[in-house]
């Protein structure tokens, strides 16, 4: 019953140990689970847009030389699926047996040679029997030639109907397919029809433009028929990975299984696909999520801890006398801490358990180290108090000892100590960016928790930097009217005596600056990204535009400026330093009239017959040296290397080989005008669905004039589509990770600051005793409420400025120091990150340090009511 006195005497004390016990509890536990969450998610919904070559596992047959498929190994699905390592066996969804050809050119029988055909796979697997259902004519049932079906939307694009034959040509053979039926997906969003979408593909000359690409389905006699007639038929098993099973953590797993079934594949096997470089892309925006996330933890975990050991002080210095008179009466060091240990278990238990059972409540995946940090957080919030005890207990007092002067004269012991911090936090620093945070093999608490110790060495050099100025500021404020400012600045100017409150508040702010610069530097570079992207309000991409669409869409309502570009991908180059024939991406504008951010010698370019000045890559200018030939829509034109830059705008960053032309200059003949494929449109208020359609409608005349055939707008090779700035820009924030990326700085900031308010009010709590002491004394002199007020405001603006100083130099110095371990390149579009700060990031923090001092008064207030400063002197005389 003892005990239960004590706990109800003491309960505020041990309540806050509780809660912070609790609150960390929570941290270690429901934000990560968040944060997992995000990054599986993102993980998910990246997956689920690959293509299927990209995200599915197939294997192709290897046959003996002159032998094909005979399209009767369906029963092999089984066999291959068990022959996959761990943990891809459990993450298969589904899986099908393919028997098809390769691309072949298909036109209606009895047609001469086209220059592009339209291609198409024709393909027997078993399993879409029971997924489709026929819409025109019957199933196939081959007996003469190859009968098949074709799908609703290739048979209106490839204009086939039911009783047309088609001649299918491949490399060593032809054979003609008769069609029998039209058939729709039973359910389209199965995933057997990822892999049969119509789509275009690129003709053998670009000058032919697109044709389509389609997928016929036979029946295993016609497979068989068409194999012996084109001589090409493969067998492929196709695995469905379902992503709903993946989780970020499983990422390095994964990528490996893959490496180890393409080095192992089953008999006869090779497997055909890309999925394990898209994982490993995967697994490096992964890692650097971790990385960022371990910093962020690693801080704010840091400053709670530091919290709590606060709470413990302020419990068992508020204990002292009582110690003390433990001690006085042959109690042991033991006995104190042990009562005290007892006192703890009967509150804190409970609330550490409330917190960890919060935070699993949250959604999301925990992760691995959330046992072990949740057992690290009991036993320091539970040994925290008892051996802050027996450390009292070993000097007994009854009116507390002057600790600041010790604290002003440190030992050698503690120089030592504090040196060997510095160092230790240079040295984390130094490993951070040779190793970087997760090197692969596994988490290192050294390196993860050296930008802590960072923060923790600047917090040591504050302390002991500042007591000097602060002292001689204290001098002169002596020599002027009035105590307030002398007794207060002399206070700040005992700083050690606030080594705690200092390095926890220091820790905080370098923890919410650091997530704060690193946001402004991603948002900085994403924004630099969408600029280069899209120079203008919105642009239109086509596949050809008219020469005069561009003027059409000038002339629409609300529409500032229309200027036509050409991207030309796969541009054929001729350098002067080589005579290799270079491929690389060209750009053609007008670069006098377009507005765009150029050079000035590609601006004022005027006509010439001969060599144009450009603009190269760096990669590029390398290779083909000063000047050259690059063939624009089939008619070369010369050019001399004016400007070597990495960045144009117009051009997406990390476009490695690249060149830009002057259209103003270019000789042009009038009888081969430049056709855009790119219209930059500046103007607010625009139409842009009234801007698609003219464009779709100059698409169409284009069309009419090279062709001489009159389309429709689905008829179109690449409809038009219109991005603005603004969605270019809210895109890159949804990619990938982005969403726990996001997370982790908003939670990160939050966080820091609410700890770092708590801090200021323990730091305050403290010293409330000493204060309410000296109050007193201060108050029979005549020193009123206001005066007293101004006293702590005197006495703790010091601690926060300096902990704002050195808070924020380690929080904005931390991205430059290791931003070679955070890897932000992946979350910029390409763009170099360099390190900026948002100045709202910059008043936040002042904002911040004001609201602290705000707090502190009213802690205060309410620590000097419960305190009763009329009694307190005559209980200090009492103990004295």
């Amino acid at each position: 019953m003892s005990v239960l006195r004590r706990v109800r005497s003491f309960l505020a004390q041990l309540l806050l140990l509780a809660v912070l016990g609790g609150l960390t509890a929570f941290l270690v536990s429901g934000p990560i689970r968040l944060a997992n969450g995000r990054t599986d998610d993102g993980l998910r919904g990246d997956i689920r847009a690959l293509a299927p070559a990209n995200r599915d596992l197939t294997f192709s047959g290897i046959h003996a030389a002159g032998l094909l498929s005979s399209a009767d190994q369906a029963d092999r699905l089984p066999e291959i699926e068990q022959h996959l390592p761990a943990p891809l066996r459990g993450l298969v969804s589904g899986s099908w047996y393919i028997a098809e050809t390769d691309l072949s050119a298909i036109v209606p029988a009895g047609t001469g040679v086209q220059s592009c055909p339209n291609v198409a796979v024709l393909r027997y697997e078993p399993a879409t029997e029971a997924a489709i259902r026929i819409v025109a004519g019957r199933a196939a049932a081959s007996s003469m030639s190859p009968e098949v079906l074709v799908g609703q939307d290739a048979a209106k694009q490839l204009g086939i109907k039911v009783g047309d034959r088609l001649d299918m040509s491949a490399r060593w053979g032809t054979t003609r397919l008769r069609v029998v039926g039209v058939f729709a997906p039973v359910n389209p969003a199965d995933p057997i029809w990822t892999d049969q979408q119509l789509h275009k593909g690129a003709c053998p000359n670009p000058l032919d433009g697109l044709r389509d690409e389609a997928v016929l389905l036979t029946d295993q006699t016609g497979a068989q028929m068409a194999s012996a007639s084109l001589n090409d038929l493969t067998d492929r098993w196709r695995y469905r990975l379902d992503e709903n099973r993946i989780t970020a953590d499983q990422v390095d797993a994964l990528t490996r299984s893959v490496a180890e079934a393409r080095r192992t594949p089953p008999e006869k096997t090779s497997i055909q696909s890309s999925v394990d470089s898209t994982l490993a892309d995967f697994d490096r925006q992964v890692r650097a999520v971790r990385s960022l996330l371990a910093v962020v933890q690693a801080g704010i975990l840091a400053t709670a801890a530091g919290l709590i050991l606060l709470a413990a002080r302020l419990m068992t210095e508020r204990r002292r006398p009582e110690f003390a008179l433990i001690r006085a009466r042959g109690g042991a060091v033991g006995a104190v801490a042990g009562r005290t240990l007892l006192e703890v278990l009967i509150v804190v238990p409970v609330a550490i358990v409330i917190g960890w059972l919060g935070g699993t409540l949250l959604p999301g995946r925990a992760d691995a180290l959330e046992p072990v940090l949740v057992a690290a957080v009991a036993l320091l919030a539970i040994l925290a108090a008892p051996v802050s005890a027996a450390l009292v207990a070993r000097r007994p007092s009854f009116s507390g000892d002057r600790s600041d002067v010790v604290a002003l004269r440190p030992s050698p012991r503690r120089l030592t100590a504090e040196g060997f911090l510095v160092l230790l936090a240079g040295g984390g620093i130094y490993l951070v960016r040779l190793r970087g945070l997760d090197s692969g093999a596994g988490v290192d608490p050294y390196l993860i928790g050296a930008p802590v110790l960072l923060a923790l060495a600047a917090s040591v050099i504050a302390l002991r930097g500042v007591p000097f100025p602060l002292r001689w500021a204290g001098n002169l404020a002596a020599r002027a009217r009035g105590a307030i400012a002398f007794l207060g600045l002399s206070g700040a100017g005992r700083a050690p005596l606030h080594s705690g409150p200092l390095a926890v508040l220091v820790v905080a702010i370098a923890t919410g600056l650091f997530t704060g610069t690193v946001t402004s530097t991603v948002g900085s570079a994403r924004d630099h990204a969408a600029d280069l992207a899209v120079p203008a309000d919105a642009v239109v991409s086509g596949f050809f535009f008219t020469p005069e669409t561009a003027q059409q869409i000038g002339a629409l309502p609300h529409v500032d400026k229309a200027t036509p570009v050409l991207l030309a991908s796969g541009t054929s180059i001729r350098g002067n330093a080589s005579v290799n024939i270079l491929q690389g991406q060209a750009m053609v504008v007008d670069a006098a009239a377009s507005g765009l951010d150029l050079p000035a010698a590609l601006t004022g370019a005027t006509r010439t017959d001969g060599p144009v000045p450009a603009i190269a890559s760096s990669h590029l200018a390398a290779l083909i040296g000063t000047g050259g030939t690059a063939e624009v829509l089939g008619r070369a034109y010369k050019f001399t290397v004016a400007v070597v830059t990495d960045q144009v705008p117009g051009l997406a960053a990390g476009t490695k080989d690249f060149l830009v032309l002057p259209q103003q200059a270019m000789p042009i003949p009038s009888y081969q005008l430049v056709q855009p494929n790119r219209i930059l449109i500046d103007g607010d208020g625009v139409d842009f669905e009234q801007v698609r359609k003219t464009a779709d409608a100059g698409q169409r005349e284009q069309v009419k004039r090279s062709t001489g055939r009159v389309v429709e707008d689905w008829q179109l090779p690449v409809p038009s589509t219109v991005t603005t700035r603004e969605s270019y820009r809210a895109g890159l924030e949804n990619r990938g990770v982005d969403g726990a990326l996001t997370f982790t700085f908003v939670a990160g900031m939050i966080a820091a600051a609410a700890l770092s308010l708590t801090a200021v009010a323990l730091a305050v709590l403290t010293g409330a005793p000493a204060r309410g002491r000296t109050l007193s004394r201060l108050r029979t002199m005549g020193l009123s409420p206001g005066q007293g007020r101004r006293l702590l405001v005197f006495e703790l603006v010091p601690l926060i400025a300096v902990a704002v100083v050195a808070g924020g130099l380690a929080g904005f110095a931390l991205p430059a120091l290791i931003g070679p371990a955070l890897d932000l390149g992946g979350f910029t579009a390409g763009v170099a990150a360099g390190i900026t700060l948002d100045p709202w990031f910059a008043g936040g923090v002042l904002a911040l340090a004001v609201l602290a001092v705000i707090a502190a008064l009213a802690v205060e207030n309410v620590a000097n009511r419960r305190l009763r400063l009329g009694t307190v002197l005559r209980v200090g005389e009492e103990q004295s």
